[in-house]
């Protein structure tokens, strides 16, 4: 590399680190937004027998808005380990569970 480069490279290295360092870092805040409102929530469960699905609902609403939204989560539960779903599905992938005889929930 050239020296003529070289020299360039450091001088615009030092204005751009200087601009940076020049800046201001503390701000101010002229105005406060007002608090927000407490937001209710409310939780519907289902509980269901093993190997099937669960599904819970949450329900949360703004009083000053008068806005709601309700978010749903459904999941599968654990596939018991029975004679029937090794025959159906196969065996367990893990070395312990190939090892170990069928076992209901």
């Amino acid at each position: 590399m050239k020296i003529a480069t070289l020299i360039t490279a450091v001088a615009a290295t030092a204005l751009i680190g200087g601009a940076a360092y020049a800046q201001q870092t503390t701000t101010t805040t002229t105005t406060a937004a007002p608090p927000a409102p407490a937001a209710t929530a409310t939780t519907d469960a289902t509980a269901a027998p093993t190997g099937a699905a669960i599904s819970t609902s949450v329900t949360t609403s703004d009083p000053a808005t008068g806005a709601s939204v309700t978010n749903t989560l459904t999941t599968n539960g654990p596939v018991p380990d029975t004679k029937e779903n090794r025959a159906k599905y196969g065996q367990p992938m893990s070395q312990a569970g190939k090892r170990t005889a069928p076992k209901g929930n």
